[in-house]
């Protein structure tokens, strides 16, 4: 077997094993986003829709659009740390002997699969479910400008400008996102190597312990909570984008800039500290296959 089928095979596998929570939910939830939103405009449920001239319909496109993908990107988030906390333990050899015959590879490629198809593969997926939210947001932006013409339609042009400025947007967030808290995903993945699905609580407890003893051992030595409580709310706070950024999304009437928001967040972004966690991401995946390696072994 190539290197290539290999992977593929793996991905293939975490796919099948894993599309109920990365897939099917996601496109059940988007049918009933799509059926309440549909319904909620066509019978009036949602009151003042006449009096919101507001926005023009571009940016109540781009609007609902944005906060459509934060919608999914949150849950993402949780998706991810669940499969992080479940998958790499989930299918040890001895629990998956036909598999393992039928295609023999090491423990550090296996986890490496986990992790990208944790880190990209399935963020993708949703990520493509929420671009399908937002053109059914599309439609119910003119199915709004039908029943109360002051919002005016969006045409098809400006509408698909609008999506593709804002699909960007999201990519790369969605992207820097996973790539900053990588390090919290692998470690609740190092856990389960390890512990199996108690490596959840775990994630927090560990950390927490250690604040306690450090505050214990060097009360008023230190900042606030300790090093390590300041640490780790430093790093589970993605702030890319500032309040201002937010403020200047929302209330500036000119089309959506993908590439100026793009560009605050990589100016923003501490890239030693992401560097560092993706180091840490790394190291941690790897300690997780040597255990397994010699555990089965």
């Amino acid at each position: 077997m190539t290197a290539f089928s290999s992977w593929r095979a793996l991905f293939v596998r975490e796919y099948l094993e894993h599309r109920v929570a990365f897939q099917w939910a996601p496109l059940g939830i988007l049918t009933l986003l799509a059926i309440s939103g549909l319904s909620a405009i066509t019978l009036r449920r949602i009151e003042g829709l006449e009096e919101f001239p507001f926005f023009s319909a571009a940016k109540i496109f781009e609007l609902g659009y944005l906060v459509l993908l934060a919608l999914w990107l949150a849950y993402t988030a949780v998706t991810v740390f669940f499969y992080f906390g479940d998958a790499f333990s989930a299918d040890r050899r001895n629990n998956a002997m036909l598999f393992w015959k039928s295609m023999p590879v090491s423990d550090a490629k296996i986890l490496s699969s986990k992790t990208l198809s944790g880190l990209l593969f399935f963020p993708a997926i949703i990520l493509i479910v929420g671009m399908v939210s937002g053109l059914l947001f599309y439609l119910l932006v003119n199915v709004a400008a039908y029943l109360a013409p002051v919002i005016g339609f969006l045409n098809p042009i400006d509408g698909l400008a609008s999506f593709v400025q804002v699909t960007m947007f999201g990519a790369v967030i969605l992207l820097f996102t996973m790539m900053w808290y990588a390090p919290f995903f692998a470690w609740v993945g190092g856990l389960s190597s390890v512990f199996g699905r108690w490596s959840m609580p775990l994630a927090f407890v560990i950390p927490g312990l250690l604040a306690v003893i450090e505050n214990i051992s060097f009360f008023g030595q230190g900042p606030r909570g300790g090093y390590i409580w300041q640490y780790l709310a430093y790093r589970s706070n993605y702030a890319a984008l500032n309040e201002a950024d937010f403020e200047l999304m929302f209330m500036n009437s000119q089309p959506f800039n993908a590439s100026f928001y793009i560009s605050r967040m990589v100016q923003h972004t501490d890239w030693t500290q992401m560097g560092i966690g993706l180091g840490f991401a790394v190291l941690v995946i790897w300690m997780a296959s040597e255990y397994r390696r010699r555990r089965i072994a």
